[in-house]
């Protein structure tokens, strides 16, 4: 569908966002756990210290019986080739005394099951993993027919309800027979040729929106049955998560059986992340929705049939869409996404990337995230909707709404997953770094996302961030993991570890005293649901679990408590139900549609954030000679970042935009498209310098020079490479020096209008660049369909109405500044929180108010007129903020954001905006994490920083205290 300037993609609901009521009791039908007594609902949150049981002894890892008479021997699970720790870390060995594979047969008996199995075929089906033949998927798909005789139940008794059924075959999805060399070629990556659908347009898939929230609720009779017949192995492996590269053949990348009978029936996973793309053993850099479809049904169809037959959830990193999956939809990241203040930017990418992971067989969305960006160094802070809890809260919220929607009814919908919980974005040094929060700051600007995506939109899992938190780690905190997200959040879901957590607690944070130890503290202390196993080489945790639980170090109802959980989201998902498990093949057809891609565009378009123009030197003309110059400008990839492909984005060996196999556009693209075949003679293209080197050679830049002089402008493409968590670790925030070095030498050189377009996911220093550029367009990273764009911005069709949703420093030392510090810290960035122009000049009026007075139960509607001055029509963000004139032996912040709307302002016409602001929402957490407000002047300001700043004040009415509807 064309983009209409005139339609207003979102019309925002009423704010503060209003929570429903929740109890801090967490209902799971026949049980009640970890009720926080003394918390009241929408009251202040519970003393400051949590009350938890006593942690018990720590077990004695050196020791082969307990108390109980059990063993590591007691455990039906047979990890080959177990390694002594100590020889690797030095801690004390947790398998000395341990009895060695395959010299002893167990058998486990319960009320519904039994199994007995011999260590030494488990051992040896391990052992036969890296040499067993490959099965090509194709020829699986041949036996379908034949796969659930081979793969007889072992169950013998009566099954819970929930399985009793004959596991249903997949849907066939037709494949190509191979014609690419099945021999991997690291150098050269073949493409896999097959296509979806990639129709234009699609009747609509999802029900009626919600009213409320789908979060998840109490734990079902049905499911208490299944995980109550569950063995303690089988449990175990419910809550272990594998990368899916541990299913694959070292050799050719195909679907190594044999790995994934022995992961499915001896470990009995319950979920499995990631993509074959991802994987060092991958034959695609992507991979089609049709093919992952057939891997998934295959794997599938196998966790039907044997170990626990409980379903596998597939989990996949969904920040900006399926991004992994090939063809499928790729949005601006989110911090584009929030620079739009559009809510409904966040839904859409939502909306279209459930869809698309469904087509391919994952039903678990690893985003979105709910960080604030305060340290601008933070690599993951792309992934985030900026620096203020107000936006995003409401953007966190829109984007789990537009995953989720009714998942729990809708087949095209996922389980989102809340990542990273919590404050990593406030990081002191490197990605995995310490990170400082007063209790109170936590509670007042860090845990409102979280609690905005888990009660409004009703998020189905979180994922607890790796490292530690004020030297605590997190992993092992049951502060942060209990107190705080199941008892003062009230969160009933699912909890994610960060991938290999576990091995981070012990190696790198020095957090426990071996693996073992960090297994027993991440279970007794926290309310984690799945760990994930980065590789197979450790199984550290679903040998350790057992071990603990078997040993009588670890109850079992701890780890009943998780089971439930996670089969409770299966249920949700529909993976029970008859063919549910599978892809959809209908999903199939409509990835990649035109309109999907069009609605990408439409929020590159309302993101891009116009920082400076000059002399009006934007927008250009398709008459005017332009010169266009940055790797940025000519390439797919380089727009999309992170993210993208893969986790750190395509490689360089994987042939550039090659591997987008004709998907996706650049600058130039959209540029030639845009100004039309007739004026081509008026751009020329040049890279201009490297990425990855120093100053642009000599001959080079004597060239570049010489196309200058016969250019009317340049425009310049500055930015960074493709990154993603430690990858993306900087030491300084500037811009790599050669980029504005070579801005510096063409401006001597030359004496031409400058335009740079910024391409990066956070605001590197700019130095000299901000003042030699006439004009400066902020890009972010817009993702593969973000070169049209672009170019309309660039050349006037489309009128840049994006804002910053970040502070963008000028000197190093303002990397941590936020629109939200203290009122007496120094704010003087580059560019403040909100700061963007667009073509037209606009004009706001006084604000005015109802009544004088600011009082609790009385709220007041603020009105302001938005008037139009230029010749195109505008869509122009309105920011309201606020400011009290003093907080009792606290510092006020400098500006809290509180409402924002965009509206559309036709040329030569006014608009009224209007705000309805409480006075319960202006109370803020002390120390002692009570809530209270001053009796104070409030100042009320539009527009901030801005030749367009208004402002009104209004007196608080006198008031000690006061419980607000939420916690925060």
């Amino acid at each position: 569908m064309p983009y209409n300037s005139q339609q207003k993609p979102y019309q925002q609901a009423p704010l503060p966002i209003s929570y429903p009521d929740h109890s801090c009791a967490i209902d799971y039908g026949q049980k009640k756990t970890h009720a926080c007594t003394s918390h009241q609902p929408y009251g202040p949150p519970p003393a400051l210290l949590p009350t938890v049981a006593p942690r018990p002894a720590r077990p004695d890892y050196t020791s082969s019986s307990s108390s109980s008479g059990a063993t590591w021997g007691s455990s039906n699970y047979m990890e080959p080739n177990i390694v002594d720790q100590s020889e690797e870390t030095g801690s004390p060995s947790i398998s000395a005394h341990r009895p060695e594979v395959g010299k002893y047969t167990t058998s486990t008996t319960d009320s519904a099951t039994e199994t007995a199995y011999s260590s030494s075929s488990a051992a040896d089906a391990y052992d036969n993993v890296s040499s067993a033949q490959p099965v090509d998927i194709n020829d699986a798909y041949k036996k379908v027919g034949q796969i659930n005789q081979l793969l007889r139940p072992t169950k013998t008794a009566r099954l819970p309800e929930l399985l009793d059924h004959t596991p249903p075959p997949p849907p066939q999805i037709a494949l190509p027979q191979a014609n690419y060399p099945k021999q991997r070629n690291r150098l050269h990556p073949a493409l896999d040729p097959l296509m979806p659908g990639g129709v234009d347009m699609y009747p609509a898939i999802e029900q009626q929106q919600l009213q409320g929230n789908d979060a998840p609720a109490k734990i079902d009779e049905d499911v208490w049955k299944l995980v109550e017949s569950l063995s303690v192995d089988e449990k175990v492996g419910q809550m272990t998560q594998i990368h899916v590269g541990m299913l694959l053949d070292a050799h050719t990348g195909d679907l190594n059986m044999t790995a994934v009978e022995y992961w499915v029936d001896q470990v009995k996973v319950g979920s499995v992340v990631d993509t074959p793309g991802n994987s060092a053993h991958s034959q695609f850099p992507l991979y089609s929705p049709q093919r992952l479809a057939n891997i998934t049904n295959t794997v599938q169809q196998v966790s039907l049939a044997r170990g626990s037959r409980v379903p596998l959830v597939w989990a996949m990193d969904a920040v900006r869409g399926a991004s992994y999956v090939k063809h499928a939809t790729m949005f601006p990241m989110p911090l584009a996404q929030a620079a739009t203040f559009q809510p409904q930017s966040a839904y859409v990418a939502g909306r279209i990337g459930s869809k698309d992971l469904r087509a391919s067989g994952y039903q678990w969305a690893l985003g979105p995230s709910a960080d604030l960006m305060v340290e601008k160094k933070w690599p993951d802070g792309v992934l985030s909707f900026g620096e203020d809890p107000m936006l995003a809260s409401v953007m966190v919220a829109s984007s789990v709404r537009g995953y989720q929607g009714d998942y729990k009814r809708d087949r095209a919908r996922v389980a989102c997953c809340v990542r990273n919980f919590v404050g990593a974005g406030q990081q002191l040094g490197a990605h995995t770094g310490m990170r400082a929060v007063s209790d109170h700051q936590l509670f007042e600007y860090h845990l409102p996302a979280f609690e905005a995506a888990i009660h409004t939109g009703g998020a189905a899992s979180v994922m607890q961030a790796s490292g530690s938190l004020n030297g605590e780690s997190l992993g092992m905190s049951p502060f942060y993991l209990r107190h705080v997200l199941r008892d003062t959040l009230a969160f009933r879901g699912v909890m994610l570890s960060d991938q290999s957590d576990l091995r981070t607690q012990f190696r790198d944070l020095h957090a426990a005293a071996n693996a073992t130890d960090a297994v027993f503290l991440a279970l007794n202390n926290t309310s984690v649901d799945v760990t994930s196993e980065e590789d197979s080489s450790s199984g550290a945790f679903p040998r350790d679990a057992m071990d603990l639980v078997h040993s009588g170090s670890l109850n079992e109802d701890r780890i009943t408590e998780s089971v439930a959980r996670v089969v409770q989201m299966k249920k949700d998902l529909g993976l029970f139900d008859s063919f549910k498990p599978f892809a959809d093949p209908s999903l199939i057809e409509i990835v990649g549609a035109a309109q999907d891609i069009e609605d990408a565009r439409n929020v590159v378009r309302e993101s891009l954030t116009l920082l400076k123009n000059q002399n009006s030197v934007l927008p250009l003309s398709a008459s005017e000679r332009v010169l266009f110059l940055g790797p940025h400008l000519n390439s797919t990839g380089l727009l999309g970042g992170g993210f993208n492909v893969h986790m750190q984005g395509p490689s360089d060996r994987e042939g550039g935009d090659h591997v987008y196999d004709g998907f996706g556009d650049t600058v130039m693209s959209g540029v030639r498209k845009v100004i039309g075949d007739d004026k081509l003679g008026n751009i020329a293209y040049r890279r201009g310098f490297r990425l990855d080197s120093s100053d642009v050679r000599a001959d080079e830049f004597g060239q570049i020079v010489r196309l200058a002089r016969k250019s009317d402008k340049i425009v310049i493409a500055l930015g960074e490479h493709a990154y993603a968590g430690a990858t993306g670790d900087v030491h300084e925030l500037a811009l790599d020096a050669h980029q504005i070095n070579f801005v510096k030498q063409l401006s001597i050189a030359v004496n031409r209008p400058i335009a740079v377009v910024l391409v990066e996911g956070r605001p590197r220093l700019l130095k000299e660049v901000a003042d030699i550029a006439d004009s400066i367009l902020m890009a972010y990273l817009p993702g593969i369909h973000g070169g049209i764009p672009i170019a309309e911005t660039l050349y006037g069709q489309v009128n840049p109405s994006g804002r910053l949703p970040l502070t963008y420093p000028r000197y190093e030392s303002q990397s941590r500044d936020t629109i939200w510090q203290g009122i007496n810290s120094e704010y003087k960035p580059q560019w403040a929180f909100g700061h963007g122009l667009g073509y037209s000049k606009m004009l706001f009026s006084n604000i005015t108010s109802d009544t004088s007075e600011l009082a609790p139960g009385k709220p007041v509607t603020l009105r302001m007129t938005v008037q139009n001055l230029g010749t195109r029509d505008q869509w122009e963000p309105v920011l309201l903020y606020t400011t009290q004139a003093f907080r009792t032996a606290y510092e006020p912040e400098l500006l809290r954001l509180r409402r924002f709307d965009k509206v559309l302002v036709k040329q030569g016409t006014a608009a009224e905006v209007a705000f309805t602001l409480t006075a319960e929402e202006l109370a803020y957490h002390t120390r002692a994490l009570d809530k209270v407000v001053d009796s104070s002047v409030v100042n009320i300001t539009v527009n901030a920083f801005s030749t367009n700043q208004r402002t009104i004040s209004l007196q608080f009415s006198p008031i000690s205290s006061t419980n607000t509807d939420s916690v925060f």
